[in-house]
């Protein structure tokens, strides 16, 4: 049984925690908020503190703090020199990753990006190679939501990163053309929304809105020939439609986050190390600083 340290048992750390365990993991919790010390007692960790100091010894750690900490906190971790898997988006400027990298961030340090483990992104990518819909033409991805608490970070770093993510995974390459963008802010003037337009051929439109009346999520590939979506990223099927055909084609409905704990568990055990290093980390930080650049925000 392997021994995890969990960095963060909030909202989201709760579900890590619940699916390290059903790994079989050992798990140790780190959070300064007494409540969430209580809870992950409760939901089956073997012991919770208030500082990283007090930890036993572990094979790894898992780290879900909020946003600007994540790489503060991956940072003290790295003197440990075990490997650590971290929540996104851990680099808030490039900074961020020259600090991890020279402290062995590169050797250490995992990220989950967990849209590279789902399902219907990965048929996606499939039938975007296979020519099924023909050339390539146009990705759309739409996530919207009324997001109450952007945890430290805004529409950016919070929510585009999952759609940098799938376009990532999709084409190989996040596309640096940015053709247009437009940023909603809020009354404290903090970025809330935003429509891009990103490269050629094909061409990548994003809408993330952090102030939708309803919640939407999906993506969609568009050739010359035909289309495939993935509605919801909940559904059992992605669609494929073309003259003449109207298909479901059923996935995994496997939990994403299951799937990247799956495989960094398997990478303590001597297995492949995690698809997402420091590297792709830094990739998504240079994305997003690049739109917010095109926004005037920076």
């Amino acid at each position: 049984m392997k021994v995890i340290g969990l960095i963060g048992c909030g909202a989201w750390g709760k579900s890590i925690l619940r699916d390290l365990i059903l790994l079989n993991c050992k798990i140790y919790v780190v959070d300064t908020d007494c409540q969430a010390l209580s809870n992950a007692l409760k939901l089956g960790a073997a012991d919770a503190f208030c500082n990283i100091n007090d930890l036993p010894n572990c094979d790894g750690f898992v780290v879900a703090v909020p946003i600007p900490d994540l790489a503060k906190e991956c940072a003290g971790l790295l003197k440990y020199k075990k490997p650590i898997f971290s929540e996104k988006t851990l680099c808030l400027s490039l900074q961020d990753f020259n600090l991890l990298e020279s402290l062995g961030g590169l050797e250490y340090i995992c990220v989950m990006h967990k849209w590279h483990y789902h399902a219907g992104v990965e048929a996606l990518r499939i039938i975007a190679q296979s020519g099924r819909v023909g050339k390539l033409e146009e990705i759309f991805t739409t996530r919207h939501a009324w997001v109450n608490d952007f945890h430290g970070g805004d529409v950016f770093w919070t929510q585009a990163v999952h759609d940098l993510t799938i376009i990532k995974h999709i084409l190989g390459y996040i596309p640096t053309k940015i053709k247009e963008i437009n940023v909603i802010k809020n009354d404290s003037d903090l970025p809330v929304s935003f429509t891009a337009m990103l490269g050629d051929k094909p061409t990548i439109v994003i809408s993330v809105n952090g102030r939708h009346c309803r919640k939407i999520s999906g993506v969609s590939i568009h050739g010359n020939k035909g289309s495939a979506a993935l509605n919801d990223a909940y559904d059992d099927h992605i669609i494929v439609r073309d003259e003449d055909v109207y298909e479901k084609i059923p996935i995994d409905t496997t939990f994403p986050l299951y799937l990247e704990l799956k495989e960094f568990v398997t990478y303590l055990y001597n297995g492949c190390k995690p698809r997402c290093n420091l590297q792709s980390a830094k990739e998504v930080t240079q994305a997003i600083l690049k739109l917010r650049k095109a926004a005037k925000l920076i």
